[in-house]
C-alpha cells in the first residue's frame, strides 16, 4: 500500500474516496502566504488582501492519479508562531514560507521550524514540512545568497518524516 503524507491512498477506481489532506502554510507577515495559497488554488494572483484574515479553503487535486481533497489553512500569525495548537493539531504537512527580500523573514522562519520539530518529539509522529522561498519575482533585492538557505534547510534535516512504504530506499 502507497501514502500520500503519510496517509495511506484512497483506493483506486472511478468511485473512490479522496484522501484528505490537511496544509498549514506558516511564515511572518509580509512572506506571501495569502498570495501563494490563492495562486496556487485559483491560478491568480492578488495584490491586495487582509493580513489579519486567517482562513481555511479547499481544493479537489489529484496527486499521482488518486483524488486528494486539499484543505489549505492560511495562517495570519504576525511575527512569531501563537495558538499554533489549532494548526499542529489540525495538519498533516506544513509548508514555512519566507520572502527572499526580507531577512527578518528568513530568520522567522526558523521558529516556525522548531515549533515543528519540538511538535513532531512531543507526538512522536513525522510531518512533512517543507521551507519555501516566496517572491522570486523580487530576486534583486535578495538579502542573502543561497547559501544561507542551505545552511538553515540542514539545520532542519533532521526532521522526521513519516515512513513512505513505496520509496525506493525502502524496497530491497
Amino acid at each position: 500500500m502507497s501514502s500520500v503524507f503519510g496517509k495511506p491512498r484512497a483506493g483506486s477506481g472511478p468511485h473512490s474516496v479522496p484522501l484528505e489532506v490537511n496544509l498549514a502554510i506558516l511564515g511572518r507577515r509580509g512572506a506571501g502566504k495569502s498570495a501563494l495559497t490563492v495562486k496556487f488554488l485559483t491560478k491568480r494572483f492578488i495584490s491586495e488582501y487582509d493580513p489579519n484574515l486567517e482562513d481555511t479553503y479547499s481544493s479537489e487535486e489529484t496527486v499521482d492519479h488518486q483524488p486528494v481533497h486539499l484543505r489549505v489553512m492560511d495562517t495570519a500569525d504576525l511575527d512569531t508562531p501563537r495558538n499554533c495548537e489549532r494548526y499542529l493539531n489540525w495538519a498533516h504537512a506544513f509548508l514555512v514560507v519566507y520572502s527572499v527580500d526580507s531577512r527578518a523573514s528568513f530568520e522567522g522562519s526558523s521558529s516556525y521550524l522548531e515549533l515543528l520539530a519540538l511538535h513532531a518529539k512531543e507526538t512522536q509522529r513525522g510531518y512533512p514540512a517543507l521551507l519555501l522561498g516566496n517572491k522570486l519575482d523580487m530576486a534583486q533585492y535578495r538579502f542573502t545568497h543561497t547559501t544561507g538557505h542551505a545552511c538553515k534547510t540542514q539545520s532542519y534535516a533532521w526532521l522526521p518524516l513519516p515512513p513512505q512504504p513505496d520509496s525506493p530506499s525502502n524496497n530491497p
